[in-house]
């Protein structure tokens, strides 16, 4: 059953909103920071049973991507962009997946999870797969590598 009313109204508060209070910072006990754009908040998990998987995250609290102006929703759409070439550039992946959902976390992020050779290509991607956390110095590492390539990357929609 979905959540009641109260429930839902408070998941989707503001005030409230785990994403709100640390998408920006350096760390948090789920992931690191590796960019931030004027729409967006990019991250690596520490989760990395699927090796790259990140977040980009809407600085704005907004539930629903329906509720975006088209223009900052396509800018949304080219942080995501980027952080994939990002992620592919460091991780080498065959592929990423892309989930956006929000029904436990409403606030608009987007999961991306690459896909590896050594991954099954006919099973369906599952963000709790795992745990597997890396040792803190290669965490830092992977971090490092991408926030350089971000740095070196060209920005989509001439941004």
């Amino acid at each position: 059953m979905w959540w009641s009313d109260d429930e839902w109204e408070a998941l989707t508060a503001a005030e409230q909103c785990g994403m709100c209070a640390d998408a920006h910072v350096p760390a948090n006990e789920h992931s690191a920071l590796i960019a931030t754009t004027s729409t967006s908040h990019v991250r690596l998990a520490r989760n990395q049973h699927h090796a790259g998987y990140s977040l980009v995250i809407l600085r704005e609290h907004v539930v629903d991507m329906s509720e975006l102006p088209p223009e900052q929703l396509a800018r949304f759409w080219a942080d995501v962009q980027r952080a994939a070439r990002v992620i592919d550039g460091v991780f080498r992946s065959k592929k990423i997946d892309y989930l956006v959902m929000g029904h436990r976390m409403p606030h608009l992020h987007c999961h991306l999870l690459p896909q590896h050779a050594t991954d099954d290509p006919l099973r369906n991607v599952n963000i709790a797969d795992g745990p597997t956390y890396l040792p803190p110095d290669a965490f830092d590492a992977a971090i490092a590598a991408l926030q350089r390539m971000w740095e070196s990357s060209e920005p989509p929609l001439g941004r």
